[in-house]
């Protein structure tokens, strides 16, 4: 074994004592519970449905013939922007399983001015999108967790929490940039396991959570389920320490954003991702640090993200990136559990623009330019974090640097299935429902 993973299998087994010990007693029986049946047992579905009408206008298409762009027309879609059905089911206490399945994109036209591919198969393509189990290793306890499976490394705010529970109407496209960098997918889910917990003193204002987890992405390789010749684990940890009202009582790897005037806190995390060699790179790092704050019915979340690939055959051949970015929105009492919430974000990248950063960018498949989104809205909550109507205009801007003209150089620049493109501006209504 390489003498690094000896250094964070280490680290894993400190923070599991510190988990273990910190502000509690042992039990007497540590393994108590783990099979006792769940009283009550069930299986609880899941429905979530991101039903959108929008108008976008501004879209253009790279003509490889002229090697301009032309302008397409203005259209209206509507569409499914994203749909998950599936389950959770606690058989026996202390260990729980999530199964969720995803059909996002039907309906959607590849010229609209909106991210994310399309699903214009029939019957539609469905896949799975999360299939882990959650294992509380001390029972009664939420000091230490043992997650498996296929779900999101706990790496960046906005990736590990849902679209329904976010003010804007689209999330934030920082995070499939870091998902990209890490998981090799947009989806940013991954194969792995992850250590965690919540620790928190009772009437502490002081509380942490902690996550450290182990992954086997594969980025690429000849074929099947493999990453290639050369094989490294990705590391990802995550802590995040609470100052004021708790996030949440319990330990989880998904988190909400507004709490409807419920909470008075502040959450600061850092974040820390590592990679060894593989056919496609020499390594591939990312950190990043991400807050989200809560006032009575000011909601504020931000965060910044670097990402750093080395080459795996020329020494000097490397690209870094940075993105993230910052929103905010205010809860309007308009009736008895009815909250109207104005909002705005704004995201960013920022890549290699020059001809020699641009070359290792395209040869380590990682993104270049720059890229920014403005998004200004009104969110209408009839049942807090059930059901929103949300209006809301976005702006997207970008910059490919020196690559000229076709080159798909960043989200901005690229359309699955298309190829080229410069993306528009929409406006749109959006329908977010959540059961149960």
């Amino acid at each position: 074994m390489h003498k690094v993973a000896y250094k964070y299998l280490l680290l894993l087994l400190f923070w599991s004592s510190t988990a273990f010990s910190y502000g509690q007693s042992t039990p007497e029986k540590p393994f108590e519970g783990w099979v006792k049946p769940k009283e009550g047992f069930k299986i609880e579905p899941l429905l979530m449905f991101q039903f959108w009408g929008l108008q976008s206008w501004g879209e253009q298409l790279y003509e490889p013939s002229t090697k301009r762009y032309q302008p397409v027309d203005a259209r209206l879609n509507v569409q499914v922007r994203r749909a998950r059905f599936g389950f959770r089911a606690q058989p026996v206490e202390n260990l729980r399983f999530t199964a969720i399945a995803a059909f996002d994109g039907l309906g959607r036209d590849a010229f609209s001015g909106t991210a994310g591919a399309s699903n214009d198969l029939v019957p539609a393509s469905v896949g799975i999108l999360d299939a882990f189990m959650e294992w509380r290793l001390l029972p009664g306890k939420e000091s230490l967790h043992l997650t498996a499976g296929y779900f999101r490394p706990q790496f960046s705010r906005e990736s590990i929490t849902t679209a329904w529970v976010l003010p804007s109407i689209e999330k934030s496209m920082s995070q499939n940039y870091i998902r990209r960098h890490l998981s090799g997918n947009g989806l940013g889910r991954t194969y792995g396991v992850n250590v965690g917990g919540l620790l928190r003193k009772k009437e502490s204002l002081l509380g942490l959570s902690y996550n450290l987890g182990l992954f086997t992405p594969q980025h690429t390789g000849p074929g099947g389920n493999s990453a290639g010749i050369s094989f490294s684990p990705l590391w990802v940890g995550r802590i995040a320490f609470d100052l004021g009202d708790p996030e949440s009582e319990r330990y989880k790897i998904s988190y909400d954003h507004n709490f409807y005037g419920r909470r008075n806190g502040l959450t600061l995390a850092v974040n820390g991702a590592w990679q060894g060699p593989t056919d496609a790179f020499r390594s591939n790092t990312a950190w990043g640090a991400d807050l989200l704050f809560n006032w009575k019915d000011l909601n504020l979340d931000a965060e910044f993200n670097y990402l750093q690939r080395k080459d795996a055959h020329i020494p000097s051949a490397r690209t870094h990136s940075q993105t993230g970015h910052i929103r905010g929105s205010y809860n309007l009492e308009a009736g008895k559990k009815v909250f109207l919430e104005p909002t705005f974000m704004v995201m960013y990248f920022d890549g290699p623009m020059s001809a020699n950063g641009q070359i290792d960018a395209a040869r380590l498949k990682s993104s270049a330019g720059r890229e920014k989104t403005f998004d200004l809205g009104l969110n209408w909550h009839l049942q807090p974090k059930k059901l929103k109507l949300m209006l809301h205009y976005t702006w997207r801007w970008g910059d490919p640097g020196s690559s000229g003209p076709g080159n798909q150089v960043n989200l901005f620049f690229s359309e699955s299935g298309i190829g080229a493109i410069r993306r528009g501006d929409w406006v749109g209504i959006g329908l977010h429902a959540m059961l149960p």
